[in-house]
């Protein structure tokens, strides 16, 4: 009865029996490839440019491109790999034992983790008894959250530029209309400048007026005539200038603005033509009254 318990074999028990085998040859085939791709990187930092192929293919009978896919094994998993054999002992390095004892497909396929957080990958995962395929559809699962908030980085990079460029439209516009604020109290004051000196000029003719000739009055006030017409002129003439001035920045401004942001274009081109219609409608009305 003793011997019947103790030789009584299941499918599920031979089963597990060659997925222990199995895991186990693939450590020790991750262990070989590494210590074969630790040679192969030293042979090849031997060899004279060009003969790296030629000697893999004589010597080792392998292609390059299998020899390089072992290097990368030794390059990735080696001297953790190889010190995790020996994570029990107090003096090994506790980087060492970030990783498990993977076999060589597991390893193939964590490759597509990067090393700085493939330890911290594979410490979510029960490795031990992960199938192959889950593994593949966790590492893609994983490239794929990552693209994804990589992508929304960007994203957000892009949205601060756009809000960054929108901030300094802003403040370029307010400076401009503190510009014009600034020139608007220049124009004022030097009315109120011109004013002044008109009024003096006003009084001064009629004290000259009250003590001299007719013809000495009639000189003195086309002086003052001619005085206060440049005065009007030169007056008009900075009126002009400031418009000009301000005017072309305004267009060069509505044309930066144009290219950037069409809408808010829209709106002050409308602002703009209609404040020139009414100013031009207002002028002509004046004119007629004069008339």
């Amino acid at each position: 009865m003793m011997s019947n318990l103790i030789t009584t074999r299941t499918p599920f028990l031979i089963a597990a029996e060659i997925n222990t085998i199995k895991q186990q040859v693939g450590i020790i085939f991750l262990q070989s490839t590494i210590e074969i791709g630790s040679r192969l990187k030293e042979a090849r930092e031997l060899l004279q440019y060009g003969e790296w192929s030629k000697w893999l293919e004589d010597s080792v009978s392998y292609s390059q491109k299998t020899a390089e896919r072992m290097i990368r094994i030794f390059e990735e998993y080696g001297p953790k790999q190889l010190e995790s054999s020996d994570a029990q002992s107090p003096a090994t390095d506790t980087q060492a034992q970030d990783l498990p004892n993977l076999n060589f497909t597991q390893a193939l396929i964590l490759l597509g983790v990067p090393e700085e957080v493939r330890g911290e990958f594979i410490a979510e995962l029960d490795i031990d008894n992960i199938t192959t395929r889950e593994l593949q559809k966790k590492v893609n699962d994983w490239k794929l959250a990552r693209e994804e908030r990589d992508q929304a980085r960007q994203e957000n990079i892009g949205l601060r530029k756009v809000v960054n460029e929108q901030a300094n439209q802003i403040t370029h516009l307010t400076e401009a209309y503190d510009n014009l604020i600034t020139k608007s109290e220049e124009l004022s004051e030097s009315n109120r400048v011109l004013e002044q000196e008109t009024g003096k000029r006003q009084a001064e003719l009629e004290r000259v007026k009250d003590r001299a000739s007719y013809k000495t009055v009639e000189k003195m006030s086309k002086r003052l005539t001619d005085v206060y017409n440049k005065a009007v002129a030169n007056k008009v003439a900075f009126l002009y200038g400031n418009l000009e001035k301000t005017y072309k920045e305004l267009m060069w401004e509505m044309q930066e603005l144009a290219t950037k942001e069409p809408e808010t274009h829209r709106i002050f081109k409308k602002n703009v033509t209609d404040f020139l219609i009414k100013s031009l409608k207002e002028n002509v009305d004046t004119e007629n009254k004069q008339a």
